[in-house]
């Protein structure tokens, strides 16, 4: 065993900080968002990063020919690359550091702060044993924690994904009709009582046109998040979501991804012999999502969305897409993204109602409709490139025009389906939430208000009420078409932007 002065030793004239760096940098983040990132894909980053140090390292000590200056000029840049993105928005959250928050001050700033690094560590004749023992101690102790806070995730028993105890008595229903279900989640469309007071239109025509053919529309439905992974999370777990410290404020994405990849809801389905299609923006298991890793980040992207190449990246796309710099061509590739990732959902779709299989299907189809940007007017007429570049630029107008030609697309892969299926299907028609309109001052309560539609083969809709919220849709469905017996849970609203 290493005594004391042998430990010390090794601390001070061994320069372990370049690798250890990365190593607590992906390990801090992996732990943050377990579950979430897969333990292949960490430890690939962790290699890459490694490798980076190594390489600036070896590069460095050409210049210096002295190994500890060498790493201590790979640890900086490397910290810089890391916590680039948290330093960042500390400055833009005091109005008065404004200025040297942005990039034509932050660029050319820490060109001359790493010159003048440069120039000291090249200049400096004293030993630098002691800072090199100080970030090792640091970097250990740091990993050491970690570790631990580590090991008590994975010793403690994992949360069952069944939130709620009332839904862990789902039981399997041999007596049961088991037809499609296709679940179409529209995005960020407003419920009726939304559209007349806040836009004032009135959506009686397309609601009527569900009604002819036998949905049962729930008129003040409500969501119970305003934010679309925690939403869904609920949605497909029938519950609300609790956090691990009993917070609301410490709910993240990755926590609502986790529950996303858990679903109750395809648990059970599952066991009732459905086979599921995931055409959507999550990722389930052995069913990533589809084609669509722009919307929300995941895997490793949790760890490096605010490393300063990413953040750099996202800047440079949001500044292509504001016109600051780019070409037409480069505006278009990004801002129609979301067109072709819809015309590839409408196809996948009409597609698989067509599959003829043993089994019964479960779809889940998530459309960005009439989610911003508004590609299109009610009569299918394309807007005009300006108008898609920002939301800030969106008015009413062309959302509710956007609306109207997502009604019509609506319709017509109801349609389709209805006339593909070889047996009467089950279609839920909802949406995540209501519209968030940043440029109206209005009640957040609007937030909430979504569409809900429901089609049911034997049009029974009486455990249906019309104040329904997504938290209670697969119960009362469960309830009244597999025999089961869940509790319903109280409606509420769930504010995450407070």
């Amino acid at each position: 065993m290493l005594k004391k002065t042998q430990v010390s030793s090794l601390l001070k004239n061994k320069p372990l900080f370049p690798v250890l760096l990365p190593v607590f940098f992906v390990l801090h983040g992996f732990i943050i968002d377990y579950h979430s990132v897969p333990v292949r894909e960490a430890l690939g980053l962790t290699f890459i990063y490694i490798g980076v140090a190594l390489a600036i390292a070896t590069i460095a000590w050409l210049f210096y020919h002295n190994f500890i200056k060498a790493c201590i000029l790979t640890f900086f840049m490397l910290a810089y690359q890391f916590f680039f993105g948290n330093i960042l928005d500390m400055l833009k959250s005091f109005p008065p550091l404004l200025l040297i928050s942005q990039y034509r001050f932050i660029l050319p700033a820490s060109f001359f702060l790493f010159l003048a690094i440069v120039i000291w560590l090249k200049k400096r004749k004293k030993p630098l044993q002691m800072f090199s023992f100080y970030l090792n101690a640091l970097l250990l102790l740091l990993i050491l924690i970690d570790t631990s806070w580590l090991v008590a995730k994975m010793t403690v028993p994992a949360k069952k994904t069944v939130l709620n105890p009332g839904t862990a008595n789902l039981k399997i229903c041999d007596t049961c009709q088991k037809p499609d279900i296709y679940l179409i989640l529209v995005d960020q469309y407003a419920g009726s009582m939304a559209l007349k007071d806040v836009f004032n239109f009135d959506n009686t025509p397309f609601i009527a046109e569900l009604n002819l053919r036998g949905f049962h529309i729930a008129k003040k439905s409500h969501s119970n998040y305003n934010l679309t992974p925690f939403s869904m999370a609920s949605l497909l777990n029938m519950d609300y979501l609790t956090s691990e410290m009993g917070v609301k404020k410490h709910l993240n994405v990755s926590y609502s991804y986790q529950l996303i990849k858990n679903s109750s809801v395809l648990k059970f389905l599952t066991v009732n012999s459905y086979k599921f299609y995931n055409y959507s923006i999550f990722d389930f298991p052995e069913n990533p999502a589809h084609k669509y890793r722009s919307f929300l980040p995941y895997g490793t992207k949790l760890i490096t969305s605010q490393t300063f190449t990413e953040r750099l990246a996202s800047d440079i796309r949001s500044g292509i897409i504001e016109g600051k710099f780019g070409s037409e061509s480069m505006q278009k590739k990004i801002i129609y993204e979301n067109l072709h990732f819809n015309d590839s959902i409408f196809e996948l779709t009409r597609n698989i109602s067509n599959l003829k299989i043993p089994e019964p299907k479960f779809v889940y189809s998530h459309l960005m409709i009439p989610h911003h940007p508004y590609y299109f007017d009610s009569n299918g007429d394309s807007l005009p490139l300006k108008k898609l570049l920002l939301f800030k630029n969106t008015n009413s107008d062309d959302y509710i025009e956007y609306l109207k030609y997502g009604n019509k697309k609506i319709l017509q892969l109801v349609d389709q389906i209805l006339a593909n299926s070889p047996a009467p299907p089950v279609i839920m028609l909802l949406s995540d939430h209501g519209f968030r309109h940043p440029a109206k001052n209005i009640d957040r309560k609007y937030d909430f208000m979504n569409l809900n539609a429901i089609l049911l083969p034997g049009k029974n809709y009486t455990q249906f009420n019309d104040s329904i919220t997504n938290v209670n849709q697969f119960r009362v469905f469960f309830n009244s078409c597999f025999d089961q017996h869940l509790t319903l849970l109280k409606d509420s609203t769930i504010d995450l932007w407070d």
